[in-house]
Order: C-alpha cells, then structure tokens, then sequence
C-alpha cells in the first residue's frame, strides 16, 4: 500500500516529492501484442506515468452487456505498466472527447430520445452509474492506496466547454468517492477563466489542456487556484 497526495504546490508519493512526467498510451488503440513493448518505451523516454482514457463505448457496445477482453483488458493494461515500474491515471469520463466517436459515449444513448446526457437526468444517470461500477470494479483494487500503481483519476472530461451544472458534477464526485476511489480526483479544462469556473469542481484538482505558452495558459490557473499544483493533463504540439 502506497500513498499519493497534493499540498499546496507539490505532489507526495509515500511522503516524498515527486514530478510527474506523464505520457499517454490509449489501450484501445493499441493491440494487446503490443501493450509491454509501447510502455516500455515510453518508460525508456524518461516518463514515470503512463495517462489513459476509458471508452464507454467500446466497453459497453450493446446495453448491458459488458466487455472486458482482448484489446479491452484494461486490467491486464494497467497491470503491465505496474510490472514495469510506472505510475498509472485513469481518466474513465464518461465522456472522454479525445477524437473518439460520440466522445466515448455509447451510439445506443441517442435511441432514448427523451434523455440528455452529461447532466441530472435520471436516465442517463442510471446508464452512467451501471458503465462506472463495472469500471471501478477493476481500478479499485489497483489504486495506490491498495498496494497498485493508479495514483489519480479523472472526473468527467472538459466540461467548462460543454456545461456548468454543478450538481452534476458534484454527483460525480461523490459517486466516485462513495465507490471507493480514494485517490486524488482532477477535472481537466481548457485554460480560460469561464473553461474553469464552469468545469472545476471542489474536491478534484483542476487540471489543464494546453499546446504552448505554459505562463500565460495558467494565468487563470493561477488566479483561482493560487496553492495548488500546476498541471497540464494534455499538452499538444
């Protein structure tokens, strides 16, 4: 058993200050054959996180049924990067955006007409609910804080472009914390005032998705949350 935390602008792992140089690998986009190979390169690159999302869609392509095989093996995924001495984030949504179709929602949410999606509908909460319970059922046992290697997990995704129902995401929230995720949770938004007064939530640290100008994207950063650490989620060239 480990511990990861946050104090003012420093990271912890076990007590000890730490940088994270997180690089990402989307398993489902990756066959299995080659899981071990990317990951140890990317190890061999000088990181010592290794950042994936979680596709809904993939895992859940017919309401209800559940896929955990194969290219889906998320366990066995994180599993390798702990084999091979590396941090893991999860970023489970349930929407991810990240250039996947529908943002990683399932296609079959659309057949249900009269529910809107990524808010306080009950429906779609009852959909979400089903789709997180069978994901934390494979991160919770390899948490840090249960002798694995996932040190934060991400809730929801971008959402100051999409919304500011905070109830919703305080839902989130909660629900992760009442399954058992005990360790650190993060938003993660673009960098404008509005992206992050409408996508943060308290209780998860507001991370950034950014290309370039690291001082000036974290202006607004920096003006709301001025103790805490500074984090680009993604940052593209």
């Amino acid at each position: 058993m480990g511990t990861f935390n946050y104090e003012n602008e420093q990271f912890f792992l076990n007590g000890e200050p730490i940088q994270i140089l997180s690089g990402s690998i989307h398993y489902f986009r990756t066959v299995p054959e080659y899981w071990r190979d990317r990951i140890q390169k990317l190890k061999e690159c000088g990181f010592n996180t290794l950042e994936t999302y979680i596709c809904w869609n993939l895992h859940e392509r017919k309401e209800g049924q559940f896929d955990f095989t194969g290219m889906l093996d998320l366990g066995r995924f994180i599993d390798i990067a702990n084999e091979l001495g590396l941090l893991c984030i999860i970023r489970p949504g349930p929407y991810i955006c990240a250039e996947w179709d529908y943002g990683g929602l399932p296609s079959w949410l659309l057949t249900h007409r009269d529910m809107r999606i990524r808010c306080m509908d009950e429906k779609f909460l009852e959909k979400e609910t089903r789709y997180l319970d069978k994901i934390f059922e494979i991160i919770r046992p390899r948490l840090i804080t249960n002798g694995g290697n996932v040190i934060m997990v991400q809730c929801e995704n971008e959402y100051g472009y999409y919304g500011d129902d905070k109830e919703y995401l305080n839902y989130l929230r909660e629900g992760f914390v009442r399954r058992g995720i005990d360790v650190p949770l993060f938003t993660s938004d673009g960098t404008s005032k509005e992206d992050l007064l409408d996508g943060t939530v308290d209780g998860c640290l507001a991370t950034l998705n950014f290309g370039s100008r690291v001082e000036e994207n974290f202006k607004a950063h920096d003006e709301l949350f001025p103790d805490s650490p500074k984090m680009c989620m993604e940052m593209w060239n």
